[in-house]
């Protein structure tokens, strides 16, 4: 849509009407999870944070109906959400021993690893109801005096100085003007407005199917069985999936009389609309209350969501009052064609609009088009990835864990199928916890600016990132690095990459993922810097084992890749690694750089003594020459010594020389964590 883009750049060279001008370091746009996580991830490094937000909550869906963690393991979360889930454990505990609701089970597919599945336990914090989200979210807000929120003003357009975003006009619904400067800003609409208005490219839809996204385009799938259906053409078009206003409905009891069943139903009420729906309340939230999610009929609508990003305020409102009323016209029919006369608005909830949320759910919008691309190859494992294990992603500033999840992009109208219709997937085995590479969120030929929540990404691979729990660690990754810029002098862009992740890492966000890793292991930075390097790995389970010693063989693989070492194989030298050994190419390339003396391996030459035609003539070759013993411990003196020799060399320093011995003695084995503490202390890399 060039003309569109035209119009936008327009509007952003204009100088907006504006009436007081406030100066920030950072401009957060949008208190989403992606918003509040940005906001404290900036304000922590000291710097002075604004953030903008158009409704009077925080925390975007957290606090406007979605009530439980949108997430497939508690491992992959992290940083500011991390904090935020154990806030709700605690604020529920005293309900654990009494309230039935919290011993429920958890009904969602697991995962074939053995181990994902949905992390949104109760007695662990993971379901809540929304004003406990949004309290929770502005304590942690408050914590920062150096942070500052506006609620109930809109952004309304971009301040540009050639390509690099130097403000953001807003304004409130009674027209009272703020003009916002600041030197990042950081957009955590769900719909990109800041980063349009700046000119910035996006796409929108499906992309048509290709090498690196089977399930990209137009597509008929059913879940249970993970069939495509016949008209599955993979063929790419604007199709958006479907939103809905996500409304907290509570289980009213008897005593409680009727006064929250509606007497009339909102217009356009249709009870055709809502027949072939299976909701029935059930509570899945603390205090009898329940999220009402479904889909394809239900509570959320197709079609006429495809142009909410284009539409101004007064277009989103009659969008909104659409949404409110279908949501309101299915609970109606709850309560009047299904008997369900318990259900009804808590009165505890939204007090000042109706109780129902301030906004709709927007699963997806506007992405960007960023430094990098994120596919469905590296959500999906089995694409490009090793086994359970996707794509590694050197310039990862987050991770995160949730099946791919699209929705209905048209309602459901031939019921002859059993699938919910066009669009809809939701792929558990083939989903995978996944890294977020720091380019996805900076937008092409635009400086000064960063998108954590409508990031790059195509629509398949945006259907698993696009939960809270990642959204909440983006934006934090997002507000640190806009912190770093400003404490640093330069733009976004500029960042050095391993002073980011060091930052990221501090704040106990995670940008590679593992098991058995936690955040508060004392070797937590140096494996997850490391493992981002790609210098650090687990097995093919995803496990670390930081405790566990680090043997000779892994030390090979540490040391050949922390140094960027050539391949150098001349022979098979040792029984004991084989060529189909997993550390033979890292052993070899040791052995031809002379570092086996530090394992008391002399080299062999030597021994041979001088030129002798009779034996040295000839063509043959000695393999399997001895015992390298690849799964001996390693010691820190042998660690440590590798690192001095290789430190000191390059790949066309002399073959022939050869490493000091180390002193013979009793040492202790080094851990695998431990190790990458060393390796990162004393490689200088």
């Amino acid at each position: 849509m060039p003309g569109y883009h035209v119009l936008l750049a327009l509007l952003a060279a204009a100088a907006p009407l504006v009436g007081e001008t406030l100066d920030y370091d950072v401009v957060v746009v949008g208190g989403s999870s992606g918003g509040i996580g940005a906001a404290v991830g900036a304000a922590r490094l000291g710097v002075s944070v604004a953030l903008v937000e158009d409704t009077p909550v925080l925390g975007g869906m957290l606090s406007n109906g979605i009530s439980n963690i949108d997430s497939y393991s508690y491992e992959s979360q992290c940083g500011l959400f991390e904090e935020f889930r154990e806030e709700v454990r605690r604020h529920y505990e005293p309900l654990f021993g009494t309230d039935p609701f919290f011993k429920l089970g958890n009904g969602m597919p697991p995962h074939i690893n053995g181990r994902s599945f949905a992390a949104h336990e109760s007695l662990r914090g993971g379901r809540w109801e929304p004003h406990v989200a949004d309290a929770i979210l502005k304590r942690k807000a408050a914590e920062l005096p150096n942070l500052r929120i506006f609620y109930k003003r809109f952004a309304t357009e971009a301040v540009m100085e050639g390509n690099r975003i130097t403000g953001v006009a807003t304004e409130t619904d009674a027209g009272e003007p703020i003009l916002f400067t600041a030197k990042v800003v950081v957009d955590a609409t769900h719909e990109a407005d800041v980063a349009a208005s700046a000119g910035v490219a996006f796409r929108k839809g499906r992309e048509a199917r290709s090498a690196l996204e089977p399930h990209a385009g137009k597509v008929h799938f059913f879940n249970h069985t993970g069939e495509f259906l016949p008209g599955s053409t993979g063929e790419g078009d604007g199709a958006m999936v479907s939103s809905g206003l996500r409304l907290c409905i509570r289980n009213y009891p008897v005593e409680a009389g009727e006064a929250h069943v509606m007497t009339e139903p909102p217009p356009g009420y249709a009870k055709e609309k809502y027949i072939h729906t299976a909701y029935r309340g059930t509570p899945g939230v603390p205090h009898g209350k329940s999220e009402m999610n479904t889909n394809p009929i239900g509570s959320e609508l197709q079609l006429i969501n495809w142009n909410w990003a284009e539409s101004d305020r007064a277009g989103r409102r009659k969008i909104y009052e659409i949404y409110r009323n279908n949501a309101l016209g299915f609970l109606y029919y709850l309560q009047h064609e299904r008997g369900f006369s318990h259900l009804g608005l808590p009165d505890d909830e939204f007090t000042d609009n109706g109780n129902v949320p301030y906004r709709i759910y927007i699963r997806e919008s506007r992405r960007i088009e960023g430094d990098d691309l994120m596919t469905e190859a590296d959500i999906n494992p089995f694409i490009s990835g090793n086994g359970l294990i996707p794509p590694l992603r050197k310039n990862s500033i987050g991770i995160g864990e949730y099946p791919i999840d699209s929705k209905p992009v048209r309602p459901k109208s031939d019921l002859t199928t059993p699938d919910k219709g066009e669009g809809d997937f939701y792929l558990v085995n083939v989903s995978a916890a996944f890294q977020v590479p720091y380019g996805s969120l900076l937008p092409r030929n635009t400086e000064g600016l960063l998108v954590p929540v409508a990031l790059s990404a195509t629509h398949v691979a945006f259907s698993s990132i696009r939960m809270d729990p990642t959204w909440m660690a983006l934006g934090q990754s997002a507000g640190i690095a806009a912190a770093l810029s400003v404490k640093n002098g330069m733009a976004p862009r500029a960042l050095p990459l391993e002073a980011l992740q060091k930052e990221v890492l501090r704040q106990r966000l995670k940008i590679a993922f593992y098991w058995d890793v936690a955040g508060t292991h004392p070797a937590f930075e140096a494996i997850q810097l490391l493992s981002a390097k790609g210098v650090a790995d687990g097995n093919a389970d995803r496990c670390f084992r930081p405790d566990e010693p680090l043997t000779r063989g892994e030390a090979a693989r540490f040391i050949f890749r922390a140094f960027g070492l050539w391949p150098s194989v001349s022979n098979v030298h040792f029984t004991d690694v084989p060529h189909t050994h997993p550390a033979f190419r890292e052993v070899e390339t040791l052995f031809d750089n002379g570092a086996m003396t530090i394992f008391g391996i002399d080299a062999l030459w030597p021994k041979e003594g001088g030129y002798d035609a009779r034996q040295h003539s000839g063509f043959r070759q000695k393999n399997n020459i001895g015992g390298f013993m690849p799964d001996q411990p390693v010691t820190e003196g042998e660690l440590s010594a590798l690192i001095r020799w290789f430190k000191g060399r390059n790949n066309l320093s002399d073959r022939g020389e050869r490493a000091p011995a180390v002193a013979a003695g009793e040492a202790a084995a080094v851990t695998r964590g431990e190790a990458c503490r060393i390796i990162l202390r004393e490689s200088g890399r």
